[in-house]
């Protein structure tokens, strides 16, 4: 059986219990490096991948065995259920887990009910579109689609909002940085961001 697990944000506290029960029982456990290290402290066979068909590979090849696939946040959300639903003709299971973006907004104490939630981490969206047409929104953000390049397109488009930054959320490098456009602009943040902006 091949279950994709969500880790959620990273560190050990997120997990949910039912996610490290299923890990502990697996045979083999596969993900991305950084997702392969946030459980070290479980003992069991660990594959560190670099691709996705690395991963449709190895469970392929391993038809009798228990395998976790390990996903980041929640496996539903803008993470690898999808493709391997594509690519992979065998029963799976899905385990769910915390994403990074709802870890954030408990952080800041704000409802997401109304927010429009997405993510431009390796994807092309209208974002100017999107936040004129909410109050709320948040964004997965990647190394092309900054903080800084979010907030470029907002005061080239003279949108004026409260912009929230998370990096390294749940770790203890951990980091949330509050400020207007024109602030955030002028600052640099890690590849991997979630951003909450609330339009004035």
């Amino acid at each position: 059986m091949v279950y994709i697990v969500g880790i959620g944000p990273g560190n050990r506290k997120y997990i949910l219990p039912f996610a490290e029960e299923i890990i502990n029982k697996s045979d083999a456990i596969i993900g991305f490096q950084r997702a392969i290290e946030s459980i070290e402290y479980i003992c069991a066979k660990k594959i560190t991948v670099n691709s996705m068909k690395d991963i449709i590979s190895f469970i392929n090849l391993n038809l009798d065995i228990n395998i976790s696939i390990l996903a980041s946040g929640d496996p539903c959300f803008y993470s690898i259920l999808n493709y391997i639903q594509k690519n992979y003709e065998h029963k799976i299971e899905v385990v769910p887990g915390i994403s990074s973006f709802q870890y954030l907004m408990a952080k800041l104490k704000k409802s997401w009910s109304e927010a429009y939630v997405s993510s431009i981490h390796g994807r092309n969206e209208d974002l100017i579109e999107k936040i004129r047409e909410n109050n709320v929104t948040v964004w997965l953000t990647d190394k092309q689609n900054s903080p800084k390049y979010i907030c470029k397109l907002l005061k080239q488009n003279k949108v004026k909002a409260n912009i929230y930054v998370g990096e390294n959320l749940s770790y203890e490098d951990e980091k949330i940085t509050a400020g207007n456009v024109e602030e955030i602009l002028n600052m640099e943040f890690g590849k991997l961001c979630v951003v909450v902006i609330e339009r004035h």
